[in-house]
């Protein structure tokens, strides 16, 4: 008689993958009893615990505006005249701080006020929030990523939260067949339907970026994964996606990595995209944006203005090309407009900066937008920008525009700054902005009136630069750092 098989055997590559699986463990352990620092599982899930043990929210008015921070959600209120904020994350060059906070301002008293509601969210970062005029106003969060304060572990979250914002209370809404955890992703309100697209999650070996759309339905509270016809968006993070009315919405750029053999690159997207409803179905439509569309750039805020039907995209950092080994960040503080029924940008110009005694014809008024668009090189002298190429031909000339009659004044150049746009007034908060190698998390606050575009206001300055503690680019021995850093912070 034959020796009997054992149905429980273990192949030879998944005993060697699991030993794998547990020296890393155990290597994890080690340095982070080093670094004094308990394991990032456990110290998300005693921050819920202890969330859980509030019985009743308490308020409390802040003294001036919130900490410097990026990457977390400023939410419009539904009901009142009030932006809503929630996360984000602060960064020295040593310590990362991760948020949970939930902060509400108010415009007309220029005053913040914190809310320590029952039963809330871990602290997150690159989640997303939307909100919504049911049940008397409900905020509602998704993803995002925890970040343990030495940057040895990272957390992405695939939990979704609601909160009343008239009980004061969070809810942890538990449904399944909904998106993998991710942080970098964007989410958007459709009628009765939040759509989740995209993001990235990374568990240190590797990188994974998603190209997948679900929605998420307030009535029935499930989760469906879509799938439309049409080409779509490819698989990135930090995009630009803006809702068009209840029954379609834009997607534009974003930011990925792929490994090539040994070797990665990163890519900025600048394509476009349109999902449209047919019926019970959706499909994907290409846009090409126009000649005014922004260069490509990662950290990008954007916001819509639902009144005119625009949408708003701010700031972000384009890689500039110094030798063949080299990238430098260049910054832009540069405000533009989506309409959202042609797809078209448009450049914002406050009053403030319009010109004196010019007869410049502005070319992308003459041209047929209809027609092939062809290359276009932007040629800047810090005075003058002006577009160079083989465009449409046309019989009128465009002439460069002299200074400005006033400095424009208002947020200087920054990525994953937060945007919002409540009543017809554009705000924007924070953000981070790279100077000499260093990056500087902002604490500083601006609104624009969109109705009379004359000039920012100042709501709060940036008193000064915080603090950087970390390390130069180069280290002792002269070799580069890795630029994983950076590559993070383009995707959320």
């Amino acid at each position: 008689m034959g020796k009997k098989k054992n149905k429980n055997k273990v192949s030879g590559a998944v005993k060697t993958a699991a030993k794998t699986e547990k020296k890393l463990a155990n290597k994890l352990k080690k340095e982070l009893a080093n670094l004094g620092e308990e394991d990032i599982a456990k110290v998300i899930a005693e921050i819920e615990h202890e969330e859980a043990k509030r019985s009743a929210a308490i308020e409390k008015a802040l003294e001036g505006p919130p900490s410097p921070r990026a990457y977390a959600s400023l939410t419009p209120h539904p009901m009142n005249n009030e932006l809503v904020m929630f996360g984000g994350e602060y960064h020295d060059g040593q310590t990362t701080i991760v948020y949970n906070e939930l902060l509400f301002f108010d415009p007309v008293k220029n005053t913040w006020r914190q809310v320590k509601a029952p039963s809330g969210p871990p602290p997150r970062s690159a989640h997303q929030a939307v909100a919504t005029q049911a049940n008397k106003g409900e905020l509602w969060v998704f993803g995002g990523e925890f970040t343990s304060p030495t940057e040895t572990q990272f957390h992405h979250y695939k939990d979704l939260w609601c909160f009343s914002l008239t009980d004061k209370k969070w809810e942890k809404v538990v449904s399944p067949n909904g998106p993998s955890p991710r942080s970098g992703h964007r989410m958007a309100l459709l009628g009765r339907k939040l759509f989740v697209f995209g993001g990235y999650a990374d568990d240190g070996r590797e990188c994974k970026y998603f190209d997948d759309l679900y929605t998420f339905c307030l009535d029935t509270r499930t989760w469906t994964k879509l799938s439309p016809s049409g080409r779509g968006p490819s698989a990135r993070s930090a995009c630009v996606m803006l809702p068009v009315g209840n029954d379609s919405l834009i997607i534009y750029g974003g930011f990925s990595r792929m490994r090539e053999g040994r070797t990665e690159r990163t890519y900025t997207h600048t394509d476009m995209f349109k999902l449209v409803a047919k019926g019970d179905n959706w499909t994907w439509r290409s846009q090409t944006g126009g000649l005014l569309a922004p260069p490509a750039r990662a950290g990008q805020a954007a916001a819509v203005n639902v009144h005119s039907g625009r949408g708003y995209v701010f700031g972000g950092v384009s890689d500039v090309e110094e030798t063949e080994e080299d990238l430098r960040g260049e910054m832009s503080d540069e405000l533009q407009h989506l309409d959202l029924e042609t797809c078209k940008w448009h450049n914002v110009t406050l009053k403030s900066e319009q010109p004196r005694n010019t007869t410049t014809t502005r070319v992308e008024d003459t041209i047929d937008e209809d027609k092939k668009e062809e290359a276009v090189t932007v040629v800047t002298d810090e005075v003058f920008t002006m577009k160079l190429g083989s465009g449409p031909t046309q019989s009128t000339v465009s002439v460069a525009e002299p200074p400005p009659v006033a400095p424009k004044g208002g947020p200087g150049p920054r990525m994953s700054a937060m945007l919002a746009v409540q009543r017809s007034t554009l705000f924007v908060y924070g953000g981070v902005l790279e100077k000499d190698e260093k990056q500087f998390y902002l604490s500083d606050m601006y609104s624009l009136d969109l109705h009379k575009t004359n000039e920012w206001k100042t709501i709060s300055e940036q008193p000064k630069l915080p603090d950087w503690l970390g390390t130069d680019s180069e280290d002792e021995d002269g070799s580069e750092e890795s630029d994983s850093e950076d590559s993070e912070d383009d995707e959320e």
